[in-house]
């Protein structure tokens, strides 16, 4: 503690006294050696006061980094085997085994995007498989318990049930808000919005089309029905406009020809437009099988993945090739103050669907996740049907090989 005053001796104070009610004209009174001793020691003692340091600036808080994580399957395909599958003794539907084998690998994803092909019906007379489908609401919730968040909806067989199948099934999906269905629609006003969602900060949007509806046409009033590829200059438009809602845009195509292992001129063709208007990736479904990821370029230098086919996610086609589908992982991330998102990593994993020899119960695992013991209970181990097939299969598709 700093010390003020010391002790003064009775000399001192009595000096100190009688100058201070001296007059301006009397002679000061000297003081004594002692007390000119002592008042000194008061000053010397008093410690000099430091300055204060300046504070250390503040350092500059790190960009936050955004990342969402997304996979994607392919065809939801309800053949008639695959809706009696599902039908209960009291006479109610639940398709939840469709999807039980692969929970563990969605849980990991935040964006879990499943292509419906089929429309959702609500009328049980109205429920069919090939050629003209038509699927039971409780497919749709199975899809929703499983965690699938995007479904893609434009496809060759939306048209099957006509426009009240179209219907039907935006009605389903509009009682599930927290689901994303984009595709197909019951007005011009959502036909014509873009369909944006942001998912941990990061905004994405999701155009779906479809090359065609197996020969069927829309009503002339009612073209917002379904998304179709067929009007290039709507969808270049769409995505420019994505680009301005969205920092990421994916488009996810419905083309190709049905059990061709590659991409055909038609594919490369609408890719590039795609590509060159300003989508981000490209996820591609219907040819009932796998065909490969690829990177494609656009005239600006961004390099584009395009994953060609993901191939069924379930059926009951009666094809060892066609057991045989894949599901797309990718990483998207952001920083904060940039203009938009980029991909961290964009990869495919096999996936196989089961099938009992008496096709009374139907599943999808994967891939890696199915034992020869699983594979030989299968219904087309009469056709060869083998883990070790399939996966040779999927390499030679994707150029890769089982490490």
């Amino acid at each position: 503690m700093r010390k003020i005053f010391e002790r003064m001796s009775a000399v001192a104070l009595a000096a100190l006294l009688m100058t201070a009610s001296l007059t301006a004209c009397e002679k000061p009174v000297k003081l004594s050696a002692e007390a000119e001793t002592e008042a000194t020691v008061v000053i010397s003692e008093m410690p000099l006061v430091e300055p204060e340091p300046e504070p250390e600036p503040e350092p500059e808080p790190e960009p936050q980094v955004f990342n969402v994580k997304l996979c994607a399957v392919g065809d939801d395909l309800i053949h008639d085997n695959l809706i009696n599958s599902g039908k209960q003794e009291d006479g109610t539907y639940n398709y939840d085994h469709f999807y039980e084998h692969v929970l563990d690998q969605l849980a990991q994803y935040d964006i879990r995007v499943i292509n419906q092909e089929t429309v959702l019906v609500n009328d049980p007379s109205n429920y069919s498989g090939y050629p003209r489908f038509g699927s039971p609401y409780e497919v749709g919730e199975a899809v929703i318990k499983a965690g699938f968040n995007v479904v893609t909806h434009a496809t060759n067989h939306s048209y099957d049930k006509g426009v009240n199948g179209v219907l039907s099934s935006v009605a389903f999906w509009r009682e599930h808000p927290d689901i994303l269905m984009v595709g197909m629609y019951d007005n011009e006003e959502d036909f014509n919005t873009i369909p944006v969602k942001e998912f941990n900060g990061i905004k994405i949007a999701f155009l779906n089309y479809t090359y065609g509806l197996n020969g069927l046409a829309l009503p002339d009033d009612k073209q917002y029905l379904v998304n179709t590829l067929y009007d290039d200059d709507k969808i270049v438009s769409d995505i420019q406009k994505a680009r301005e809602l969205a920092d990421f845009v994916i488009v996810f195509p419905h083309w190709g020809t049905e059990y061709v292992y590659e991409a055909t001129t038609y594919q490369r063709n609408e890719a590039k437009i795609f590509v060159d208007a300003g989508a981000d990736l490209i996820i591609g479904a219907h040819p009932h099988v796998v065909e490969p990821l690829e990177i494609l370029v656009a005239d600006d230098g961004r390099e584009v993945p395009c994953y060609w086919s993901l191939g069924n996610f379930i059926s009951s086609q009666s094809e060892v090739p066609r057991m045989l589908g894949a599901m797309a992982e990718v990483e998207i991330e952001m920083t904060e103050g940039d203009e938009r998102a980029h991909l961290v990593s964009a990869e495919m994993e096999p996936l196989m669907t089961f099938i009992s020899k008496d096709t009374k119960f139907i599943t999808t695992y994967m891939l890696k996740d199915v034992t020869e013991e699983i594979a030989s209970e299968h219904w087309l181990t009469k056709k060869g049907l083998t883990v070790e097939k399939i996966q040779a299969l999927y390499d030679d598709i994707t150029g890769t090989e089982e490490e």
